[in-house]
């Protein structure tokens, strides 16, 4: 083989060998867990405990612990506003809409064992809705129900709690709404769950 061959044989298998190495350093290796993901929840989603329900202001909320198909542990609250009535989007921020609306949040007040991992989501997208009297734009879910999931990471310890703040508002798009529930607590013990 001459000395040209010889040097092009051993460059690419220079090459090969870093890009091997650089695989083995990069990958995830086999059966190990992530701590926190990044991407969405993937469903289908299990049941794993009901944790509470309530009705209030038009609105029955069931709070649930489920699995994605990951595995990953969320908290998933479903909103069932009554027939004809809509919720405002998670993401709304009433001092850009003049006060008009209330975003459907579920917040930690307080937790012992317990804590969340990255943005919640919805199954259903919010739509931009227009208001003549204020003029205004808020974007809000369509009638019906809204479920709302955070990852959460649940420690080793006996008795994880969670103080949750449940907050919503339920309209017509004819301007009609039911009293806001701002900041409703609820009281989680995820023991049950596991």
């Amino acid at each position: 083989m001459s000395s040209r061959v010889q040097t092009i044989v051993i460059v690419i298998c220079v090459i090969l060998a870093a890009a091997f190495v650089s695989f083995q350093i990069l990958r995830k290796p086999a059966g190990s867990v992530q701590e926190t993901k990044t991407g969405s929840p993937q469903g289908p989603f299990t049941e794993r405990a009901r944790l509470a329900e309530f009705t209030k202001n038009g609105v029955a909320v069931t709070i649930l612990l489920e699995t994605d198909s990951s595995q990953q542990l969320l908290l998933r609250a479903t909103f069932k506003p009554q027939n004809g009535f809509h919720l405002y989007s998670k993401d709304l921020d009433p001092k850009t809409t003049g006060g008009v609306g209330l975003p459907t949040r579920v917040d930690f007040a307080q937790s012992t064992g317990v804590s969340p991992i990255g943005p919640p989501i919805t199954d259903v997208s919010p739509k931009r809705h227009d208001f003549d009297q204020p003029r205004i734009s808020v974007d809000i879910y369509p009638d019906g129900p809204v479920t709302w999931r955070q990852a959460v990471r649940i420690d080793a310890v006996t008795n994880a709690t969670a103080q949750l703040a449940i907050s919503y508002m339920a309209c017509k798009t004819d301007g009609v709404c039911l009293r806001p529930v701002d900041k409703y607590l609820v009281d989680i013990a995820f023991s049950q769950a596991k």
